[in-house]
């Protein structure tokens, strides 16, 4: 643990900045890249179904025009990845209120 906070001191100094400020940036960065692969999934999820949302892809189901297997599947797995998203985006929020960035 000690050799991982020399590092990140190292490296914030190289960039004139503070540790806890290349950590808070790190989170962030860290953050919104998961948020943005689980975005690209999600898109891919809709595309292939030719849909906008997880309600508009149950609604297809549920009206026959889309097969029940494996497309149920996909929507718990759409759904899953849109709380996902959300939770990420909450954590994002709450970090922006406490100040931690801007």
């Amino acid at each position: 643990m000690e050799m991982m906070k020399k590092t990140y001191e190292n490296i914030a100094q190289k960039f004139f900045i503070s540790s806890e400020q290349l950590l808070q940036d790190s989170l962030k960065i860290y953050l919104l890249h998961r948020k943005q692969e689980f975005l690209h999934e999600r898109f891919e999820s809709l595309s292939r179904y030719a849909v906008t949302n997880a309600n508009e892809l149950e609604e297809k189901i549920k009206q026959g025009i889309l097969p029940e297997h494996p497309t149920w599947e996909e929507l718990i797995d759409l759904k899953n990845l849109e709380q996902e998203i959300q939770g990420i985006q909450d954590d994002l929020n709450r970090l922006s209120k406490s100040g931690i960035y801007c």
